[in-house]
C-alpha cells in the first residue's frame, strides 16, 4: 500500500472526480473529500471493482499511523511517501491475500502466484493479472478452432507450433559434501518452465481406430529455479554457493525474488499413438537433448523495485538430456513431464540435482 499525503487546512465536502484531475491526466474512478479549500483526501483507482476495496481497511486505524508519523516531523508542510503493509488495516484479517497454491482436479487445473491466476478448464485457458483479463483463448473457442490438433486426420495431433507452460523442481536431490539442501530449495509456484517450438511428424502405421507417428521436436524452453528463502547462487573458483543476500553492512535482507534462469535449444523425437475414437487423443513418448544457451540470476530486494543481474555459467552444465512423456485429451489441454537425466551442474562443482518439469500445452 503506497500512502501520499499532503496536510493542509480544515472541515470539508465530498466530490466526484469531474472536479479533479487525477495523476497521469487519465480519467478514474475516484472518491475526493474536501476539508476546507486547501486540503483534499483523495481516493482513486483504476475502475470501480478497485475503488470498492477500499471498503475492506479501517481508515481511522491508518490515519492515527499516519498522524504518529507527522507529529514526528518539524516541519509546517509535510510531505509523506511511504509504503505500508495493507493487510494490518484490513476489517476482517481473513481477507488477507490468499496463498499461492496449484490445484489440479476435475475442474481443471488453476494456479496463483501473487496477483497472477492461470485458470485452465472446459471452458478455456484464462489468466488474469489481478481482476484484469490478460489472456484467454476465447478467440478460438468463438471460432470453432481451440484444441484442433486432437481432431483425427492423416498426422500426429502434437504436429505444429507449440506453446507448453508448467512448472519445475528437483527430481532427484542427493545429499551433497559441502552443501546444505535448505540453501537452495525451490519455491513450487515461482519455479515456473516455459516452452516454445514446432513439431514435425511422420505416420509408422495407419489403422482404423488407432495411428503411430514419429513425432520430430524442436524448442526454446527456460527454467526458472526461484529459491525459497533469502539465498542466491553465486560462482566461485571451487564451484558455486548458496549464501544469503545481505546489504553493504553485510546484513541479511529479505528478498521478494531470487532465482537462476537457463535457457536451452531443445531436440525431441517422440513415437505418439493417437486415436480417433476415446477420450484419451494421443499418448507420447521419447528421449530429447538440449543445449545450454546461458544463464543468469535475478534478485529483487523487498522495499525495492531495483533487479540485480549476474549473468555466468555458474558450473550448469552446458549438455541435457533426458525422456519426456505426454497424454492428450480431448478438449483439453495436454499434460506434459520431462525428467532430465543428467545433473544440472558440473561434477563437484555444485549439488547433484536433477531437474523435473511437468505442465500442460496449451497450443
Amino acid at each position: 500500500m503506497l500512502v501520499l499525503l499532503a496536510i493542509g487546512a480544515r472541515a470539508g465536502s465530498l466530490k466526484s472526480n469531474d472536479d479533479f484531475a487525477v495523476p497521469g491526466g487519465r480519467d478514474k474512478d475516484s472518491i475526493i473529500v474536501t476539508f476546507g479549500d486547501k486540503t483534499r483526501l483523495i481516493i482513486y483507482g483504476e475502475n470501480r471493482q478497485e475503488l470498492e476495496k477500499i471498503m475492506k481497511y479501517d481508515l481511522n486505524a491508518l490515519l492515527k499511523d499516519l498522524k504518529v508519523r507527522l507529529d514526528s516531523t518539524q516541519a509546517d508542510t509535510t510531505f509523506l511517501r511511504e509504503e505500508f503493509d495493507g493487510n494490518k488495516y484490513l476489517n476482517n484479517p481473513g481477507e488477507a491475500a490468499e496463498k499461492d497454491y496449484v490445484r489440479i482436479g476435475l475442474r481443471g487445473i488453476h494456479i496463483k502466484d501473487g496477483d497472477t491466476r492461470v485458470s485452465i478448464d472446459g471452458k478455456g485457458v484464462e489468466v488474469k493479472d489481478g481482476d484484469e483479463v490478460v489472456s484467454s483463448d476465447s478467440t478460438y473457442r468463438r471460432i470453432g478452432k481451440r484444441y484442433h490438433r486432437r481432431s483425427w486426420g492423416g498426422s500426429s495431433p502434437r504436429k505444429g507450433f507449440n506453446v507448453a507452460f508448467g512448472l519445475n523442481t528437483y527430481g532427484t536431490n542427493e545429499a551433497t559434501t559441502g552443501f546444505n539442501k535448505s540453501d537452495f530449495d525451490l519455491k513450487p509456484f515461482g519455479s515456473r518452465f516455459v516452452s516454445l517450438g514446432y513439431v514435425a511428424s511422420a505416420n509408422v502405421i495407419k489403422g482404423k481406430d488407432a495411428r503411430l507417428h514419429l513425432d520430430f521436436g524442436i524448442d526454446f524452453s527456460w527454467y526458472n529455479m526461484m529459491y525459497d528463502g533469502n539465498n542466491t547462487i553465486i560462482k566461485t573458483d571451487e564451484g558455486v554457493e548458496f549464501p544469503l543476500v545481505t546489504d553493504d553492512n553485510k546484513q541479511e535482507v529479505e528478498v521478494r525474488k531470487s532465482k537462476l534462469v537457463v535457457p536451452y535449444v531443445n531436440l525431441s523425437i517422440m513415437p505418439t499413438l493417437s486415436f480417433s475414437r476415446s477420450f484419451i487423443s494421443y499418448i507420447s513418448a521419447g528421449a530429447y537433448g538440449g543445449y545450454r544457451l546461458g544463464s543468469y540470476t535475478k534478485v529483487r530486494k523487498v522495499g525495492t523495485k531495483d533487479v540485480d543481474h549476474d549473468r555466468r555459467n555458474f558450473y550448469v552444465e552446458d549438455l541435457r538430456y533426458g525422456l519426456a512423456a505426454e497424454i492428450g485429451i480431448r478438449n483439453f489441454p495436454d499434460f506434459f513431464v520431462n525428467y532430465d537425466l543428467n545433473y544440472l551442474f558440473e561434477a563437484n562443482r555444485g549439488p547433484s540435482v536433477r531437474m523435473l518439469s511437468f505442465g500442460v500445452r496449451l497450443f
